[in-house]
């Protein structure tokens, strides 16, 4: 992967698109304004249009409501005319879309707001101290799909942080099959990490079971004095994207559940080696997702 497709992959999966998008939006209004009586007036609304499609694609996990407000009125206001007799001939409604500049702004700006808080408020934290054992729910992410078990991010964290760190992961696992793996999880005061939906969300599983298997699991590995952190995946613009990752941080907010950043877990996907297909870990992998979790959760981080 070259060094632009491998830009653009990290944009749409990690969800920084949607930023992009946005200034796209902004900088499209401004320069079409500016220019509205010069010929070019009207390429310069292929800036606006692109940060419209940066934003769809991006799979920012905004409610749909806020979502419609960063789109529609951008797109109305593509359609206004310049020209005063042009004008003329238009709705009373359309003519005055012109005058929603800075209410599209306002908008936008408080998309962004909000889409920042909402990583904030569900970023992980380091660990106050190191936990007794740390329990591993996931896929073939976390699994492997080679026989070099050392090599696996769970062990290389067992090795830098000297606690037991059990790994439940099982290749091809979902969300609804995870549970077995959390039955087998008796501890109370215990670190889980859940690295789990990929499957789901590839094989194009339908959002609300997705959510309901994911709930039940999460549910069965609630305990006060647990902590749970949850990956929240790189989602790609695909069907069934936008969803998975509205389910996702609304049931860490229900389950108090922090999350490794989509953004964080993208660059580890992006490095070069870092996969042996695009989407299992190679050793390299493995390591690089180790140092992310020691590097965002250490209790001697500062």
């Amino acid at each position: 992967m070259n060094g632009l497709n491998q830009f653009a992959a990290y944009l749409f999966s990690s969800g920084d698109a949607f930023f992009v998008g946005a200034a796209l939006i902004a900088l499209g209004r401004a320069t079409t304004w500016h220019f509205r009586r010069h010929r070019a007036a009207k390429w310069l609304r292929l800036l606006t249009i692109l940060g419209l499609i940066f934003l769809v694609l991006s799979m920012t996990p905004l409610p749909w409501w806020l979502y419609g407000l960063c789109l529609i009125p951008p797109l109305v206001s593509l359609n206004v005319p310049f020209r005063a007799d042009d004008n003329a001939r238009w709705p009373r409604i359309v003519r005055r879309a012109s005058a929603f500049g800075g209410f599209v702004e306002l908008i936008l700006f408080i998309s962004l707001t909000t889409e920042l808080i909402e990583r904030h408020r569900l970023h992980v934290p380091p660990l106050a101290s190191l936990p007794a054992e740390v329990h591993v729910i996931g896929d073939s992410l976390s699994a492997g799909i080679a026989s070099e078990q050392e090599h696996l991010w769970p062990n290389l964290l067992a090795s830098e942080w000297r606690v037991p760190v059990r790994n439940h992961a099982q290749a091809g696992a979902t969300t609804a099959s995870a549970i077995r793996q959390a039955e087998e999880i008796d501890c109370d005061d215990c670190l889980v990490l859940i690295e789990i939906g990929g499957n789901d969300l590839l094989s194009g599983r339908d959002s609300r079971q997705i959510e309901a298997d994911l709930d039940r699991l999460l549910v069965r590995l609630s305990t006060p004095r647990r902590t749970l952190v949850m990956f929240e995946l790189p989602v790609p613009p695909i069907p069934g994207g936008y969803e998975f990752a509205r389910l996702q941080r609304r049931l860490a907010h229900r389950h108090t559940v922090r999350l490794i950043p989509r953004r964080e877990f993208a660059k580890v996907l992006l490095i070069s080696g870092a996969t042996t297909d695009g989407l299992h870990l190679s050793p390299s992998g493995h390591r690089a997702l180790a140092d992310l979790l020691l590097r965002m959760m250490n209790p001697t981080r500062k």
